[in-house]
């Protein structure tokens, strides 16, 4: 009795921790940036009991020649997941409303908790944007 349990215990473990990684491989890009900001970005896949997570972990460091700051226009850092047939399944926005000075960088993260085994993509875009 208690040896069944435990190996049922560790096959539902087991698969919990590999439902994230069989997946296939999510393509990621810049659509568009009209900020002076240069992006790197990666994502990766988190299984949880409640099902799949995607992450799309953002680096954004100011190229420009001055401080970005909140007075004015900020930018707007959107991400977009896309199926395979480019339509959006779920879209997040973020704006930067601290200053990130000259050769300064921040973090960003854009969760994906919903229909994680559809998406194919995500496309960034950064935008200004009224404070």
């Amino acid at each position: 009795m208690h040896r069944r349990r435990f190996l049922g215990t560790l096959g539902a473990g087991t698969g919990t921790l590999l439902a994230g990684c069989s997946g296939s491989r999510i393509d990621g890009q810049v659509a568009s940036n009209e900020t002076p900001l240069v992006f790197s970005h990666e994502y990766t896949t988190q299984a949880t009991p409640s099902g799949t997570r995607v992450y799309v972990d953002v680096t954004a460091e100011n190229g420009g020649d001055e401080q970005i700051t909140p007075d004015g226009q900020v930018p707007n850092i959107t991400c977009t997941f896309l199926d395979d047939a480019g339509e959006t399944l779920h879209e997040a926005g973020r704006q930067l409303v601290q200053p990130v000075d000259v050769g300064e960088s921040t973090s960003l993260e854009f969760p994906l908790t919903i229909d994680t085994e559809d998406v194919t993509r995500y496309e960034l875009s950064s935008e200004w944007v009224e404070a």
